[in-house]
């Protein structure tokens, strides 16, 4: 777990902005925020503001989330797997599907 920042607002559309504490945060698009109990609170789904002091959205994964969410504790994002072994599958799914009957040559 990494430290994204602390939430500023919410959104009358029902979003969540935090303030970054990360350089770049527009790598984070995707990922999911938690609170410090790990609860899950949402998604990134996208960076505003100034590129020194960037700000992030996030949409709650219901309702019920932004009623118990607080402005100013420090919120956490997890990082994503990495899709190497998705890679590997598909290797080995590529080479069976290679193999079979041998081209005939024509003369």
């Amino acid at each position: 777990m990494k430290k994204l920042g602390y939430i500023i607002s919410k959104t009358n559309d029902g979003l969540i902005i935090a303030k970054s504490k990360i350089k770049d945060p527009r790598r984070l698009v995707g990922h999911i925020a938690y609170d410090k109990d790990l609860k899950r609170i949402g998604k990134i789904v996208d960076v505003i503001g100034r590129v020194d002091k960037p700000f992030i959205v996030i949409k709650p994964e219901s309702k019920d989330v932004i009623e118990y969410i607080e402005t100013g504790p420090v919120y956490y994002y997890m990082e994503k797997r990495t899709k190497r072994f998705m890679r590997r599958k598909n290797k080995k799914a590529k080479r069976k599907r290679g193999r079979g009957k041998p081209r005939s040559r024509m003369s």
